[in-house]
């Protein structure tokens, strides 16, 4: 399980990374990246900015924001991975655009599945920057709050 974000998690191998499909449903938005055979699973909600300020908006699985236009980044390489706060990662494309993922602390709500199999941290089919090979219920209470901060 994925728990938050921290500034000690590594996201620069998804540095490079260019999205090529989104895939809407009932519990998942799933962005698809090409060259990595990998694909980043959001599970509570996103939002979008363009560089421009044309496009803003948040989309929520369990919420009423449901608008999406992500065409602006579709063919388009992560240029930077961002820890805004421990419920906010930001990934900048490389033109400019910004999508931000927020982690909710009640249940799994984002992972990253694939990747580039040579990189030490994404050596596992599934990883998660937060928790490495453990599950939740594997830590103890120290543990999980060490996490949070």
């Amino acid at each position: 399980m994925a728990i938050g974000f921290a500034q000690s998690f590594d996201f620069n191998p998804i540095i490079g990374w260019e999205l090529y499909q989104v895939t809407i449903d009932k519990y998942h938005i799933m962005f698809w990246f090409e060259d990595e055979h990998a694909l980043l699973n959001v599970a509570d909600r996103f939002s979008f900015r363009s560089s421009d300020g044309a496009v803003n908006f948040f989309y929520e699985i369990y919420g009423s924001h449901k608008s999406l236009n992500v065409d602006r980044i579709l063919r388009t390489k992560i240029a930077e991975a961002r820890t805004i706060s421990k419920d906010q990662l930001d990934l900048v494309f490389g033109n400019g655009d910004v999508l931000s993922i927020y982690d909710n602390p009640e249940f799994r709500s984002w992972w990253f599945l694939g990747g580039r199999q040579n990189d030490p941290i994404t050596k596992r089919t599934s990883w998660s920057f937060a928790l490495g090979d453990q599950e939740l219920e594997d830590l103890t209470e120290q543990e999980y709050q060490d996490r949070r901060t």
